[in-house]
């Protein structure tokens, strides 16, 4: 693989990890926000847990990936530690996925909102990659 490649990549990655992080405090704040003005915390507060946890978990896949892409930039992609990097990734995405699922049928059985149902579980049980 190329290094400008494998560059870009990297910046993609930070660029993602920082956008994860920002939507993470930006959750959290609203939601801290919320429970300060007196609104119902029980199923919002634990949406927000539910979908920053998701979040985390994409952010530990970012950190895999880029491990990954550092063991691919030194020829070393089929080294003993890169296989214990590609469970973390598979987990971490699987995770997110029934977390994103449970989220959105939960939403969608408390608004009414078939399709938020349909959609969530379609985020949930897509295909993956092992």
């Amino acid at each position: 693989m190329s290094p400008a490649l494998i560059q870009t990549l990297r910046v993609a990655l930070v660029l993602t990890g920082l956008g994860t992080l920002a939507t993470q405090v930006i959750l959290t704040a609203t939601a801290w926000n919320a429970g300060l003005a007196g609104a119902p915390p029980v199923p919002g507060l634990l949406h927000v847990v539910a979908v920053v946890l998701a979040i985390g978990c994409v952010q530990v896949g970012l950190v895999a990936i880029w491990v990954l892409l550092s063991m691919v930039r030194r020829d070393a992609i089929f080294d003993e530690r890169a296989f214990r990097w590609v469970p973390v990734l598979a987990l971490s995405g699987l995770l997110a996925g029934v977390l994103t699922g449970a989220v959105c049928a939960h939403i969608g059985e408390l608004d009414d909102a078939p399709g938020l149902i349909l959609v969530g579980g379609g985020l949930g049980a897509a295909p993956h990659e092992d």
